[in-house]
């Protein structure tokens, strides 16, 4: 697909002034589509574009979309207000972004939604705008009805101290006339920055969006996958900061919260684990793997003796892929599989089973990426507890991440210690240490 030049510079202008967020502007897949706004993102990272509309952009501003749209992405709001109504959703999720980026100079094509805008106070999150929002809501009229105000016009909605017109969300197309119908027939245009920005924001399907990803569209990027995206881009700007400095407050503490969140239940995981560890790598004894430097005699001979070595464990995470595991859940474990692999600190990496009631992956891996999920069936733990004790070398050390929904062995494996994570409300076996999130 041949991008419009505007588009590409925008991109580029933005890659320029932000280096670390080049994992997530570049993950975006651009997807033409005439006539609906400007650009606007899905909840699968495609990017949707208007060819002719983006033409007439000046390139700092189409900078400025894409970057509100990652916003949108990074921090996750497609998850976090998917229960939520989607119009004021996307109106609280641009008011938590936007007063981030008009401090950085970031350029919009319209008036972009403000806290100030809808009469609330800057720097809280989404959820917090959006109830303000839902608070201040007047009863939606029935289909075919309209709010009418004193002067028999229709009535604008009351978001706070100010009263709010929709044509303040209404996109101008940097600058230019729109001619876009009134009403709610407008609800089928995107305005990035002023309310419309697509699933990215809602966790919801617009109206201009394409249906999921499957088998008649393998264009777009998984929850699991975008959790990736999200961790190398932090990995990346906490990077540059060290190294140059000038990262934007907003993004600087979204990073560190992501890369180390203050949550009891993760400390007390990666302690347990710590300490299995090193339960096994105290396990000193003598080897001929790797002679010792002293050099020595007995009868007249040389002799090479041996030196101390202290084994790594071997350890297994059997991840819970059955049906009863939401999207969401995936992109949990395949973090807090990363988290083990960083809290272990281990070059020889750790096996990786994907389960739900058979073993559809079996893997050493040494990055998230090389995981891949397969399953979507029944659910039985026990079975990857058996495929992980027929590993060789033993694991000395099994976790499984479950919502507990399964039935377990009456026993652990022998000679191998398990520690159960439970995304869900379901029970662990009461031979096996218990994290439950």
């Amino acid at each position: 697909m041949i991008l419009p030049e505007e588009l590409q510079a925008g991109r580029l202008y933005l890659t320029k002034d932000h280096p670390y967020l080049a994992a997530a502007l570049w993950a975006l897949q651009p997807v033409a589509k005439a006539d609906f706004g400007i650009m606007a993102v899905d909840m699968y990272w495609r990017l949707y574009f208007d060819p002719e509309k983006v033409s007439r952009c000046p390139v700092d501003v189409v900078a400025g979309i894409l970057y509100h749209e990652i916003c949108h992405l990074l921090r996750n709001h497609p998850e976090r207000m998917k229960d939520l109504d989607p119009r004021l959703s996307n109106i609280a999720a641009d008011a938590e972004i936007n007063d981030d980026l008009l401090r950085e100079g970031v350029k919009f094509p319209a008036q972009p939604v403000t806290p100030q805008l809808i009469g609330q106070p800057e720097n809280l999150l989404a959820e917090e705008y959006y109830f303000a929002l839902a608070k201040n809501e007047p009863a939606r009229p029935q289909e075919g009805t309209t709010t009418q105000g004193a002067d028999g016009k229709p009535a604008d909605k009351d978001y706070g101290s100010r009263q709010v017109a929709d044509d303040d969300f209404d996109s101008a197309d940097a600058g230019e006339e729109s001619g876009r119908p009134a009403g709610k027939e407008q609800e089928r245009f995107s305005a990035p920055g002023s309310g419309r920005c697509g699933s990215c924001a809602t966790g919801r399907k617009a109206d201009w969006e394409d249906e999921a990803p499957g088998k008649d569209s393998a264009v777009g990027i998984s929850k699991a996958e975008g959790e990736l995206i999200r961790r190398d881009v932090a990995r990346q700007i906490i990077e540059h900061s060290s190294e140059k400095g000038r990262i934007p407050g907003h993004l600087a503490r979204w990073a560190q919260a992501k890369l180390n969140p203050k949550v009891d239940w993760r400390k007390k995981l990666a302690a347990v684990i710590r300490y299995a560890a090193v339960d096994q790598t105290g396990a000193r004894d003598f080897s001929y793997s790797r002679p010792s430097r002293r050099q020595g005699q007995i009868g007249g001979r040389d002799v090479v003796f041996p030196c101390l070595r202290s084994p790594a464990p071997s350890v297994a995470v059997v991840a819970d892929t059955s049906a009863s595991i939401s999207d969401g859940m995936l992109a949990q474990t395949l973090a807090e599989i990363a988290g083990i692999l960083k809290s272990l600190g281990q070059r020889e990496g750790v096996h990786v089973l994907a389960v739900d009631a058979a073993v559809g992956f079996c893997r050493k891996v040494f990055r998230p990426e090389q995981i891949r999920f397969a399953g979507g069936g029944g659910t039985d733990m026990g079975i990857g507890l058996a495929a992980a004790a027929r590993l060789r070398p033993l694991p000395q050390l099994g976790i499984v991440i479950s919502d507990g929904y399964t039935s377990w062995p009456d026993a652990p494996p022998r000679g191998m210690k398990v520690i159960v994570v439970l995304t869900g409300d379901g029970q662990a076996p009461e031979w096996a240490s218990c994290i439950r999130i």
